[in-house]
């Protein structure tokens, strides 16, 4: 599946936000999660002021707790729990489907844990089902960062977009002449945390 490069771009009222599992108990066993998480979190917050919609899941809440308190997700589809990997199950197919003004989206951008299990998977199922797929690097995460970088790089070969948060943020944001320019230069004050995505050599 080839990657269409006209079609990178993200425009307000025809992207989503999907969040996908991470929750309480994943915090322990994730691959720098504590930096996924602020990095999350700065990324939520500036598509929140760009009203872009977000749809959250979570895997088997009873077991694995509920999302994050770091994480402000109200106003937020969900959180819709799920035992299914991927996040492309029957009430999320349905949201999606009418969430921009009652329309599908466009294109979906997508983080969370773990990146070779339910992202890849929800990337697999979105991508068959005709959406341009934005995979936030730097907001997700595995135990291991073998298995995180593997995932990235099959993704790629799918047609995902790998991006990272502040790549997104600016995409959307389109122009300095935004509305919301001036506060999200004040989210984007705060540096993204390095998550061993490039080697330090290349820095």
């Amino acid at each position: 599946m080839a990657v269409n490069a006209a079609k990178a771009v993200l425009k307000q009222g025809k992207t989503v936000l999907l969040i996908c599992d991470v929750q309480e108990k994943f915090a322990k066993a994730m691959y720098e999660f504590g930096k996924i998480t602020q990095n999350s979190v700065k990324l939520i917050n500036a598509l929140k002021l760009l009203n872009v919609p977000t749809i959250v899941s979570e895997q088997n809440p009873k077991a694995l707790g509920k999302t994050i308190p770091e994480f402000d997700i109200s106003g937020a589809k969900g959180p819709f729990e799920k035992t299914q990997f991927s996040m492309c199950i029957p009430e999320i197919n349905k949201e999606l489907s009418t969430i921009c003004s009652g329309q599908k989206p466009d294109s979906i951008i997508l983080i969370g844990i773990e990146t070779h299990v339910c992202i890849e998977n929800t990337a697999i199922d979105l991508r068959q089902n005709g959406y341009e797929v934005h995979t936030v690097a730097d907001c997700c995460t595995s135990r291991t960062q073998e298995d995180r970088l593997l995932a990235l790089e099959r993704m790629k070969r799918i047609g995902c977009h790998i991006a990272t948060s502040e790549n997104v943020i600016f995409k959307l944001l389109a122009d300095a002449k935004h509305k919301e320019f001036k506060n999200i230069q004040s989210l984007v004050k705060t540096p993204t945390q390095q998550t061993n995505l490039v080697p330090v050599s290349q820095l």
